[in-house]
């Protein structure tokens, strides 16, 4: 009956009937409660920022949990793994902990994609420690797992700054041949990039041919962004190169261009900047305000006060809105070209245009 109301009039309407169901004694199924909660959350795409969003979440973490109470014999790995998910994406490392305090209480065995769900949630939360304790108790389960769970290992360890750990799991990988993941490889080519060490992140990129691991957009644009952070411009115009040369099948996007732009407007290469958007405009793409904002600052940084305006002006023709971030660049482009009152100058401009006043 759950299934056929959330289908029919929606995830809310389902929630409405489990509650009435609970009020009345009625047993539900879990598979149909893990769903409802997956689905609430999966509901509104990716943003849970939103103050109505994360209520409903709640209001159904709050029925599953009346779901467990109830019915503590119905309960299994599946819908604890859907509860720990529930909490990793909004954050609440309280919650997740009692879930994970809970499921020992009535004995549920947590399975690999348990360990994955704690190490993930420790791991945005930059909790180095508890991500290593988790992983060194959770032996069995490691022993079971993919290369997706192996893979938010990796990905915590790397966020928490701790790559040799990711370095060390990623080797215990090959030597039982399940290292062959393109998002593995990706995971440590951004590492190395994080740790500036641009010989170990392309020698990585390299080796991903060697073991017949594709690459996508994303692995192109993890070693671009390794090389950018370590200025070697040459070496991101050469893979460059060989994305956009007709063997190829990874297609550059936006941020492989953006990218790409970021470097030469750091070098205060501005020409070379431009003539790379004019590449990403042949192409179809559409410039974001972040690629204006970059190309913006390095005209601050060339002293270039009439290219900076004229990008300003564009970002406004084509619909985007300057953000705080425009603003600041704005008004350092206009004290570095000796304006006395450079705050002045922007809110003009904005005025010009017919914007509001910059606060």
């Amino acid at each position: 009956a759950l299934e056929d109301i959330m289908r029919r009039r929606g995830i809310d309407e389902a929630w409405n009937a489990l509650e009435e169901m609970q009020n009345q004694g009625i047993s539900t199924d879990k598979y149909t409660v893990s769903r409802m909660l997956m689905k609430t959350v999966g509901s509104d795409g990716r943003g849970l920022q939103g103050k109505l969003t994360v209520q409903r979440i709640y209001r159904g973490i709050g029925l599953v949990d009346r779901f467990i109470e109830t019915q503590p014999k119905d309960v299994d790995e599946v819908l604890f793994n859907a509860l720990l998910d529930t909490c990793c994406r909004l954050k609440d490392l309280t919650r997740l902990e009692s879930t994970v305090e809970r499921m020992r209480t009535l004995g549920v065995r947590p399975s690999p994609v348990t360990l994955g769900i704690l190490v993930k949630t420790y791991g945005q939360a930059q909790d180095l420690q508890k991500v290593l304790q988790v992983w060194s108790e959770m032996e069995k389960q490691r022993d079971q797992a993919n290369a997706v769970t192996y893979g938010c290992m990796i990905d915590a360890c790397v966020k928490c700054g701790h790559l040799s750990k990711a370095i060390e799991i990623f080797q215990d990988m090959k030597s039982s041949g399940k290292h062959r993941n393109t998002i593995l490889y990706t995971t440590l080519i951004k590492g190395y990039g994080m740790e500036k060490d641009l010989a170990g992140a392309l020698g990585l990129f390299r080796e991903m041919a060697v073991e017949n691991v594709p690459c996508n957009t994303i692995t192109y644009n993890s070693i671009l962004d390794a090389c950018i952070k370590c200025n070697d411009l040459s070496t991101a115009e050469g893979l460059l190169r060989e994305m956009t040369s007709p063997g190829c099948t990874v297609e550059p996007d936006l941020i492989t261009f953006s990218t790409l732009v970021k470097g030469y407007c750091h070098q205060g290469e501005l020409n070379k900047a431009l003539q790379v958007v004019e590449v990403i405009k042949a192409r179809g793409l559409r410039c974001d305000e972040l690629v204006y904002n970059t190309l913006m600052d390095g005209c601050v940084k060339a002293g270039d006060v009439p290219s900076g305006v004229g990008l300003f002006e564009e970002l406004i023709s084509i619909g985007l809105r300057p953000s705080a971030i425009t603003h600041s660049i704005l008004a350092r482009l206009y004290q570095r070209a000796g304006c006395e009152d450079p705050t002045e100058a922007v809110a003009t401009l904005y005025l010009h245009h017919g914007l509001e006043r910059p606060a």
